[in-house]
């Protein structure tokens, strides 16, 4: 079970960091984090803000008139790169493992990522995943252990037999309570040699 931002994608937070900032919203380091995101920025991953609800308070936010497009990019810009060598290493483990994704994402993000245009291979994100399970359509987000309770009862999972792999410390440290095995790899990190070997250790 993967994470998204950090570990299928490299996050690039400054860079996303810096076109909100340019949009207006000059403390946007209160509102915006790798992990858990603050005040509207929580609204649009925990759902209780769609699109047009966000872009509207993004704008009564900053005091300005700022585009839906605009605010898109903003959102798309955390998104550094797509390392093709990880999404070729799920493909050819699938006939082996069933893979899930759980995120922590909004609406901009995985929208574009369930396109032929999420990498140079053509495929969508859900093309390499059995289940995927994200925050704002689940109206919840990880640390918090109901979203992994309801991992585990729509997926066919154990956790003592599923390798868990995110780049946040308190959802890994909630993985480990619920008996997940975990990995922490750093953002951007090539975790494949590192999953490999936990996956042998195991007999997963």
């Amino acid at each position: 079970m993967f994470d998204f931002g950090g570990v299928i994608i490299d996050a690039d937070l400054e860079a996303a960091s810096a076109h909100f900032r340019a949009l207006g919203m000059e403390n946007i380091s209160d509102y915006l984090n790798l992990y858990r995101q603050n005040g509207i920025f929580l609204d649009v991953e925990e759902g209780r803000l769609d699109r047009k609800g966000f872009n509207d308070a993004f704008r009564k936010e900053v005091g300005r008139t700022v585009s839906d497009e605009d605010i898109e990019a903003a959102w798309l810009s955390i998104t550094k790169s797509v390392n093709i060598e990880k999404l070729q290493w799920i493909e050819s483990h699938r006939t082996n493992y069933k893979f899930f994704l759980l995120s922590n994402i909004n609406p901009y993000v995985f929208e574009q990522a369930n396109t032929d245009s999420f990498s140079s291979l053509g495929k969508p994100l859900s093309y390499y995943f059995d289940k995927m399970f994200a925050s704002y359509q689940l109206k919840m987000t990880k640390p918090g252990e109901e979203i992994f309770r309801h991992v585990i009862e729509h997926s066919p999972l154990k956790p003592t037999e599923t390798l868990f792999v995110d780049d946040g410390q308190r959802n890994i440290e909630m993985g480990k309570q619920l008996g997940f095995v975990t990995y922490q790899p750093k953002n951007g990190e090539n975790w494949i040699p590192a999953v490999e070997a936990i996956l042998a250790a195991h007999n997963l």
